[in-house]
């Protein structure tokens, strides 16, 4: 974890494959609200995270597509919650859903390479 530093302070929960964070100026674009750029890597890291800690193997992204649903406001709470749809020997297939309590907010799907 201590590589995402810059995203700012993360709450990670193992038990649920939840990555998530409450979002400050630094996360915000001009408009005041989340930065898309901010909300993908979060996803990409949560992704990552979720893959390594389940599979322990070695992953770097092939692949994301991004959904935005909805805006993400100062000082919401997102969690990320990953689930792996799909592992093979060289690819593993993974959605990421961002969530600001009940409400969808980015949805992602990923592919990712098995590093050899």
């Amino acid at each position: 974890m201590t590589r995402m530093a810059e995203l700012g302070e993360l709450y990670w929960d193992a038990s649920k494959k939840v990555l998530a964070v409450r979002i400050a100026p630094p996360h915000a674009n001009v408009h005041g609200i989340a930065h898309g750029g901010f909300l993908a890597t979060l996803v990409d890291c949560a992704l990552g995270t979720v893959l390594v800690e389940e599979t322990g193997t070695a992953v770097v992204t092939a692949q994301m597509a991004l959904d935005y649903l909805s805006s993400v406001k100062m000082d919401d709470w997102v969690e990320a919650h990953v689930t792996i749809d799909k592992r093979g020997r060289r690819l593993i297939y993974a959605t990421c859903h961002l969530r600001v309590g009940d409400r969808n907010v980015l949805k992602a799907n990923a592919i990712f390479a098995v590093r050899d």
